[in-house]
């Protein structure tokens, strides 16, 4: 993005893939974070990311390269790595020891998504992703997969942009046809979560629609985010809930590749095995309509680092933007902790709810 003030990548977890499009046995050759990474599932089933290239004469491991066992052979000469990226054996030579190895990336797997963890430093994880109570509940929702996984692709968006809609209450009526900004109702920090709630009337202006058959809803958009890398919304309408999680991980300084998951309420009466109908199939579509409209704007948009804001955008804006600034670490750090005054407690970033907009 033009004028991003940034040059490294934000620290966190970020989806990679779906954990039913990636069975024991398969390969896949992907690109992270400005690296070749190969991504593998062992015939056990344990999931592996490791740095691409053979630590022997640099050949692609996934490109030709196969699971065997617990291990992924190199095309070229057959060395065999294990899924911890360590030195397994090398068939011409079984008695030979070398003290080489390949970078495991530390990922996971939750409710169906694959998750890779992202430090620049090299560190462990110092948070974990929670999961999304809807995501794991097929008895009212509809499972994600296949219904709500939606490939949106290699966009030129970068991370931060996706998250950033969670302050911008006035885009709505514009992008999306609300008939009115949203109302801010919560803003509330803990470390790497951010959980927000805004208020809309959902079918504004409007004696019926398919979404509010009964007439304008009153309702709710909650957002949840864990880091920069995944951002969920979840939409209240009545009874009706959909939850949708639009995560956005780095190829390289310009490009993403993005996933938007979502979790529908059941239509009255369905069964475990019935696909989505109705209001339900009709919010997975409309969504993924309405997701694309803001990838429209932020795939040609410049960064402003110091907006002329209006309307009481800059309490919410620049508490977003003070917030995402721990994700950029951009210096030294010692005994996993950060340095130079980045250590904050929760109650230093209240925000007070602000009601621009009442009804």
């Amino acid at each position: 993005m033009k004028d991003w003030p940034y040059d490294v990548f934000a620290t966190g977890w970020y989806q990679i893939g779906y954990s039913a499009e990636l069975a024991p046995g398969d390969v896949r050759p992907v690109k992270f974070f400005d690296q070749e990474l190969v991504l593998f599932r062992s015939e056990r089933g344990e999931v592996s990311l490791l740095d691409a290239y053979c630590a022997h004469l640099g050949a692609h491991l996934g490109h030709g390269g196969q699971v065997k066992g617990d291990c992924i052979e190199c095309p070229f000469h057959g060395w065999l790595w294990n899924t911890d990226g360590s030195l397994e054996g090398i068939p011409y030579a079984p008695n030979a020891t070398r003290k080489v190895a390949l970078d495991r990336w530390h990922t996971a797997e939750v409710q169906g998504l694959l998750l890779v963890w992202y430090d620049g430093h090299g560190r462990a994880p110092f948070w974990e992703y929670p999961g999304v109570p809807e995501y794991g509940d097929q008895e009212n929702f509809y499972p994600i997969y296949p219904y709500g996984a939606d490939h949106v692709g290699v966009r030129k968006i970068i991370t931060q942009m996706p998250i950033e809609n969670t302050p911008d209450y006035f885009h709505f009526p514009l992008v999306h046809g609300t008939g009115q900004p949203g109302r801010p109702l919560l803003w509330e920090e803990k470390g790497e979560y951010l959980h927000t709630r805004m208020g809309y009337w959902f079918g504004y202006g409007k004696s019926t629609t398919w979404l509010t058959p009964d007439g304008p809803v009153d309702g709710e958009t909650e957002t949840e985010a864990w880091g920069l890398g995944l951002s969920l919304a979840r939409f209240h309408i009545g009874d009706f809930i959909t939850a949708q999680m639009t995560a956005t991980t780095p190829v390289d300084k310009e490009h993403s590749q993005i996933f938007c998951t979502m979790a529908v309420s059941r239509e009255p009466g369905s069964s475990m095995d019935d696909p989505p109908t109705g209001r339900a199939e009709q919010m997975l579509r409309f969504q993924d309509a309405q997701i694309r409209r803001d990838f429209a704007i932020w795939e040609n948009q410049k960064y402003i680092e110091h907006p002329p804001y209006a309307g009481g955008e800059e309490i919410y804006y620049s508490a977003f933007r003070r917030w995402s600034k721990q994700f950029y670490f951009d210096k030294p750090y010692r005994d996993g902790k950060r340095l130079e005054g980045d250590q904050r407690k929760a109650e230093d970033w209240t925000v007070p709810v602000y009601d621009h907009n009442p009804v």
